[in-house]
């Protein structure tokens, strides 16, 4: 039988672009190219939790995603 495991995750504030992009973050854009006003389209929420780089969106989909923190809407940047 597999032995079932848990993590937790402890959320602290970050600079987004430079968290997403590193030192390179320049060449992408502004984070309000990505997220224009820091707003959820859903729920208006601006508070974010980036996906962990083992999540499925993130290693499927190759971008930093995050999710709403108030609704859990989930976008890339």
């Amino acid at each position: 039988m597999n032995e079932i495991k848990f993590y937790a995750t402890k959320l602290v504030p970050v600079n987004p672009m430079l968290h997403a992009y590193g030192v390179n973050h320049a060449r992408v854009g502004t984070l309000n190219d990505r997220l224009p006003e820091g707003k959820c389209t859903e729920c208006g929420g601006t508070e974010w939790y980036f996906l962990p780089a083992e999540a499925s969106a993130v290693r499927e989909g190759g971008k930093p995603y995050i999710e709403c923190l108030k609704c859990g809407y989930t976008t890339h940047l």
